[in-house]
């Protein structure tokens, strides 16, 4: 009897835990291209103001050896800080040279 209670209560706990925590999101908009060069491009939006957009292509299309190609990244990222409550907005550039990141928040 008391296993039965203890699994109960443990499954009540579970059950409570994995509740959603705020009101339910929406996708507001959603979109994906995908080229036969090798090009890209997405972009999700959020109702509670995440958004995502990225975009990519072969920087340098011309070159012959697949080793050599330079796949060019760009793209920012939105959303809200749960603590601060600010808005943290990054813009990203992707490429031979590395992630470079450019950080910015807003109340």
């Amino acid at each position: 009897m008391k296993l039965f209670v203890f699994l109960a209560i443990v499954a009540i706990i579970g059950y409570a835990a994995a509740a959603p925590q705020g009101p339910e999101v929406q996708v507001l908009k959603s979109t994906n291209d995908i080229n036969e060069d090798g090009s890209f491009s997405y972009v999700l939006e959020l109702s509670d103001g995440t958004f995502v957009s990225q975009n990519g292509r072969i920087k340098n299309p011309q070159e012959t050896d697949p080793e050599k190609k330079i796949l060019l990244v760009e793209g920012e990222y939105r959303f809200t800080d749960a603590k601060s409550g600010e808005t943290v907005n990054v813009k990203y550039v992707a490429d031979e040279n590395g992630y470079q990141p450019t950080l910015s928040r807003r109340k």
